[in-house]
């Protein structure tokens, strides 16, 4: 593995130094600014419910929008990939419609904290700490994988070690999450959505004009070289492909909606059913365009080192593909504009890692540590407790970012890691949604067997990693229906013998 990359041509100057720093002081100071409000366990995990929905908007913006779309996005266009990926972004809008129809309402109704205490009401305890394990499992890989891509970014730009670079990150988004709670996480995802959004367009342009100083028509080159394919019409279902990546955008974006904790806890910030259906609109119709664009700046990047050959980039290509973004703003950008971009990355990322920092601590507390160890605990002492397990998250993601050190195609990595840590959960969700409750033992054998499904998927076929999430769930489903009906019909029969006897 590849621990720190060895490239020349790259500038990082004292402005470059000065706007991150403005950066990272901004961040600090809106956690201890908020961390003052923070009374309890209810204001550090829901901000008292108080929050607007423009603000809760763009922190689930800011959330969705992690360095796997502005890294591992361009990473994938620049190659073998082109534009196919791109066809998932129009499917959030069905996510939108079905989440605030008929998903969201229920949760505001039932006032969960934990998204997964709703599983208990309409199961049992023990399908609430499956999905909420599940939970824990999937933020810290996604919380790992982030503060990696990120450093990564950072040490393309500066030459710093990456390992410290990973600690630094790691320590300064755990700093003010710990002071500040959910409303310091929406605040700073709400500053970082910003300085996310100017860096992408600034990079659109900027790549733009350096591409046509070049001499080079972006669209001819594209065309010719097949970077702007959209669709792969083919059913194999052992590559990646348009069907596929459809059907999984479908799944994981409905899961992530509708069970991931860091997003459906924003949902309980807001004064209203309303306001919430409104921050899910607002996210959804923000990241799509902002995913094209993240699609397209891979394609500019082909485009300009055709025209521009680069020994370095032929190394990244090889060693580390989802460094070539920073890598064309630190070689190719102007001083200036290149520590605005890079703080763009350090933003996206802050305002995902953040959010999984706090909503892990939150399913600890609700879900774990109230449930079962001290039901009766005041608020002072719960704050306490979470702020605790917010260090604690902090350290894991630092851990779980040094051992992704010499990955390649994070996207890939995140996908599977998603269709593993998550199989199942969305299953259960859908369970618990329903007007007729289905047995919880028959959930249970289905998400058991679902994951026997899934391991065979894995190991005994070659079955594309964009369908386990699909095959995982629907597995899950089915198999607890039939065992539903088992049991109903055992139930009947034993039931018959009893009045038969008497």
């Amino acid at each position: 593995m590849t621990s720190n990359i060895k490239i020349t041509n790259v500038h990082f100057g004292l402005l470059d130094w000065c706007t991150l720093s403005i950066y990272f002081i901004g961040m600090l100071i809106i956690g201890a600014i908020v961390s003052k409000k923070v009374k309890g366990a209810r204001s550090f995990f829901i901000a008292d419910g108080k929050m607007g929905s423009i603000p809760v908007g763009l922190s689930l913006l800011g959330t969705y929008l992690s360095p796997l779309t502005m890294l591992a996005l361009p990473a994938l266009s620049f190659g073998d990939f082109d534009l196919i990926w791109s066809v998932q972004l129009p499917c959030l809008i069905i996510t939108a419609f079905l989440i605030t129809k008929f998903v969201l309402p229920r949760y505001r109704e039932a006032g969960v904290i934990s998204v997964y205490e709703f599983l208990e009401l309409r199961g049992h305890v023990v399908l609430r700490l499956l999905a909420s394990l599940s939970f824990i499992a999937l933020s810290a890989i996604r919380m790992g994988l982030i503060t990696y891509l990120t450093a990564l970014a950072l040490h393309t730009a500066t030459g710093i070690d990456l390992r410290f670079l990973i600690v630094l990150m790691g320590g300064v988004t755990t700093a003010y999450t710990y002071a500040g709670g959910i409303e310091a996480v929406i605040w700073t995802d709400v500053a970082q959505v910003v300085v996310l959004v100017l860096g992408a367009l600034l990079s659109l342009f900027m790549a733009i004009f350096d591409v046509l100083a070049v001499g080079a028509n972006p669209i001819a080159v594209a065309i010719e070289h097949g970077k702007l394919r959209m669709l792969d019409l083919r059913l194999d279902p052992t590559q990646v492909v348009t069907a596929w990546l459809i059907l999984e955008t479908l799944f994981q974006t409905m899961r992530i909606y509708s069970s991931q904790q860091d997003i459906v806890q924003r949902y309980m910030t807001t004064e209203s059913t309303q306001k919430a259906n409104l921050s899910v609109w607002i996210a959804v119709l923000g990241y799509i365009p902002l995913g094209y664009l993240f699609n397209f700046l891979g394609v500019l990047f082909f485009v300009y080192y055709k025209h521009h050959p680069d020994p370095n980039v032929e190394f990244l290509s090889k060693a580390m593909r989802d460094a070539i973004y920073p890598y064309f703003v630190v070689s190719v950008l102007p001083q200036g504009v290149t520590g605005i971009i890079i703080a763009a990355i350090l933003a996206a990322a802050m305002s995902s890692v953040d959010s999984s920092m706090n909503s892990s601590s939150t399913v600890c507390i609700e879900d774990f540590y109230k449930r079962f160890l001290r039901p009766d605990a005041d608020e002072k002492h719960l704050l306490n407790v979470a702020r605790h397990l917010t260090l604690f998250w902090g350290v894991l993601s630092i851990c779980m970012a040094l051992s992704f050190i010499g990955s390649e195609y994070a996207q890939v990595i995140w996908n599977k890691g998603m269709g593993i840590a998550t199989n199942g959960v969305l299953a259960l969700i859908v369970f618990s949604l329903l007007p007729k409750r289905v047995n919880w033992v028959a959930q249970l054998i289905g998400f058991i067997c679902s994951y026997g499904v899934l391991v065979y998927v894995m190991f005994w076929t070659k079955l594309n990693f964009l369908l386990w999430t699909v095959v995982g769930n629907l597995s899950c489903f089915f198999i607890a229906l039939v065992f539903h009906a088992i049991i109903a019909v055992a139930k009947a029969v034993r039931a018959k013998r009893t009045v038969g006897w008497s």
